[in-house]
């Protein structure tokens, strides 16, 4: 035994310099009625896995396949993953989905003295004695169990009013069983080991592979974006697959709108709502109308795929989300000038048709948001700024966590120079910023207020961009001095262009 080195020479090792901060990813994220998707979780998925999870003849599935049909053009890049949120627009019971089984039937027949331990609520019963040897089927196993269920509910008088505790199902499709509470509203049903002959087990009720769904109260869209947002605000935007009413629309919008140019909501209308709802709309930023005149289809999925699929790290990787075309075949909705002048006046986007020398040609059209003067009408230019907000986001508050301090001097304004000067750098390359797009009067003079320097549209002409640091103290309720470092940045933004005007002229 010797004396540790450390009494001597002790080193410390850490790495520095690292990203301690996620950054928002802007990836879709879909409101589904659809009880498999619990309330309080995020189901994400990847291509095809929305036809595992939900049913290839779902309409979550369809979604999915749209969304992930589109490759944007060079840089060719897809979506990496579509998430799907609880919307229970009326309550649930709460849900226990089971995985495909492997047991046969002549597996069940076997059991004549099993047990099972389940929790409805916060009632729990232990099952003992199921004696499934006279089953005929696999759905004449689930009314077994659930004859069993009710038996030991009524047993300790926990449900008298219903006689039941829960439902046992069975569905030949999924080739799983499932468990439903007899009663709506906040509660989970959880099956947990038994010993013995577990049938628990058995009904694939057991394991990670299980699908828990507790059951809720009705919810608001608001309500339900809210609760999805608190589990993860990582996503781009955002898409109810029922029906909204506008009513109930209406204060999720505005909610959306006050996060500033965070996320993008798009809604789906048709010929006889699009009038009202872009009356009620027409003023509330970063929420976009999609028509939808088919059913079966979901035009939403290919904004929300172009902004999901957009790669910020690479070249040039900004996007007009005019003239985008989908991966799979989508009926045109509008298809004549008389319909794109009615949807083109009321901001309402559409999947139209053109043509030339014969050949049909549809896309993605207009590509715009809703919203006033101050608000980024432009879906591609919103969706910049909204990766440019979540990288400098990021970067700030990682600077924050992994140095000593940022000293409220010229040593800290550099460093807070150094962190935006990367963030313009990757948005020159990536196209958020653009550089030598000419600048109106109005413009020029705006510049020249917010920066106090009347030479500062120079820099955001000629470079595309300029930028400043202030260091300033303020006394808050506490009574305590605080240092605030305030940047300001303007930029060219990416503006894109949809129309193309000739002139021939021969002489």
């Amino acid at each position: 035994m010797s004396i540790k080195m450390t009494r001597y020479v002790r080193i410390i090792s850490a790495v520095i310099g690292a990203n301690a901060v996620a950054q928002q990813q802007l990836t879709g994220r879909r409101f589904t009625t659809d009880p498999r998707v619990p309330v309080g979780q995020i189901v994400s998925v990847r291509p095809g896995g929305a036809d595992d999870y939900f049913g290839s003849d779902s309409p979550e599935a369809e979604f999915a396949r749209e969304y992930f049909s589109y490759v944007s053009p060079a840089p060719a890049s897809q979506a990496p993953e579509l998430q799907f949120a609880a919307y229970p627009d009326a309550a649930r019971p709460g849900r226990l989905y089971g995985f495909r089984i492997s047991a046969s039937l002549a597996d069940f027949q076997a059991v004549t003295a099993g047990a099972m331990n389940i929790k409805v609520g916060e009632f729990a019963y232990a099952l003992t004695g199921i004696d499934l040897s006279a089953a005929t089927s696999f759905t004449n196993i689930a009314q077994l169990v659930t004859t069993a269920i009710a038996t030991a509910a009524i047993a300790t008088a926990a449900t008298a009013a219903s006689g039941t505790a829960a439902t046992v199902s069975y569905s030949a499709l999924a080739g799983a069983f499932m468990v439903e509470s007899a009663v709506a509203g906040p509660g989970a049903i959880v099956v947990s080991p038994a010993a013995g002959s577990d049938v628990g087990v058995m009904l694939g009720l057991q394991g990670a592979q299980a699908i828990s769904s507790p059951g809720s109260v009705a919810m608001t869209p608001l309500e339900a974006f809210r609760a999805a947002e608190n589990v993860t605000d990582s996503f781009g935007s955002a898409s109810f697959g029922p029906a909204i009413d506008l009513a109930d629309a209406i204060p999720l919008a505005e909610y959306v709108s006050g996060e500033n140019v965070k996320y993008q909501m798009y809604w789906s209308v048709d010929s006889v709502t699009a009038d009202a709802w872009n009356a009620a709309m027409i003023g509330t930023a970063s929420n976009g109308l999609v028509l939808n005149g088919t059913v079966g289809e979901y035009k939403e999925a290919l904004p929300m795929a172009v902004m999901a699929a957009t790669d910020y790290d690479r070249t040039n990787a900004t996007i007009n989300y005019m003239f985008r075309q989908s991966g799979v075949t989508l009926t045109s909705d509008v298809t004549d000038d008389q319909m794109a002048d009615f949807y083109d006046a009321r901001r309402v986007n559409y999947y139209g048709q053109t043509a030339s020398a014969g050949q049909k040609i549809s896309f993605f059209q207009r590509g715009y948001l809703m919203g006033g003067v101050t608000a980024p009408l432009d879906m591609s230019v919103h969706a910049n700024e909204q990766w440019l907000k979540a990288y400098m986001t990021a970067q700030v508050m990682s600077l924050l966590l992994t140095t000593n301090k940022i000293p409220a001097n010229n040593d800290g304004r550099g460093m807070i120079m150094a962190i935006i000067q990367g963030g313009v750098n990757k948005a020159l390359t990536n196209g958020t910023i653009l550089i030598g797009k000419t600048l109106t009067e109005l413009q020029k003079v705006a510049i020249g207020q917010l920066t106090n320097d009347p030479l500062a549209w120079h820099d955001v002409q000629d470079n595309g961009y300029w930028y400043d640091v202030q260091i300033e103290q303020a006394t808050g309720q506490s009574g305590v001095t605080e240092y605030t470092a305030k940047y300001t940045l303007v930029y060219s933004k990416g503006d894109m262009i949809r129309k193309v005007d000739g002139s021939h002229n021969l002489v």
